[in-house]
């Protein structure tokens, strides 16, 4: 349970940049517009919860816990957790600064793996990632490209993925201690409010 609370922790510290959808228009264009009203931020912020939550279902995967503003805190595995089960967390939330002069998006998605355990294609985890890289972004590449590609990085034990068209949606492996490191999926995007 601590372990799990140090990774929980983890999870809300850290932030990373992506790329959103609202209705037909590409995350592009939204990021190059200056400022947000109130009512554009809060179909971003329905539209982005859709799709993160379509992600995880297709994946086989469940959201355990959310929260009524549409952010979520959530077990990638079962509702219950046991020292058999991966340590894998999406922390989900888009709030209003101190000043409500701008919304910020900031998602971390992340499992812990043991320095010697093999990536598999059928990962559910891997392929949540690549869902939610999917339906944030124009790419063209198919789950066996960004498994090859994150695999790599993967087997090396530390490092970014690089893939096209991944705007500001990062995707790493970080290296923990002499036992355990990380595959994670990082988004953080300010949002400007008129």
């Amino acid at each position: 349970m601590k372990a799990k609370k140090i990774m929980l922790a983890m999870v809300v510290a850290t932030s990373v940049s992506s790329g959103l959808m609202v209705g037909c228009a590409s995350y592009k264009t939204d990021i190059d517009k200056k400022t947000y009203t109130e009512q554009e931020v809060s179909e971003i912020k329905k539209d982005f919860s859709k799709k993160i939550s379509e992600s995880i279902k297709d994946s086989g995967l469940r959201v355990v816990e959310s929260a009524p503003d549409d952010s979520f805190v959530l077990s990638l595995g079962n509702l219950e957790y046991s020292k058999e089960q991966p340590k894998q967390v999406l922390n989900y939330s888009m709030v209003p600064n101190d000043k409500n002069t701008k919304e910020i998006l900031d998602i971390q998605c992340v499992r812990e793996y043991t320095n010697d355990e093999k990536l598999s294609e059928s990962d559910k985890f891997v392929k949540a990632i690549y869902n939610i890289f999917n339906s944030l972004t124009d790419t063209e590449l198919t789950e066996k490209e960004f498994f090859d590609e994150v695999k790599k990085v993967f087997d090396k034990g530390e490092g970014n993925v690089e893939l096209p068209n991944m705007g500001d949606i990062r995707v790493l492996v970080n290296k923990i201690d002499k036992s355990t490191k990380t595959l994670e999926l990082r988004i953080n995007q300010k949002f400007i409010l008129k």
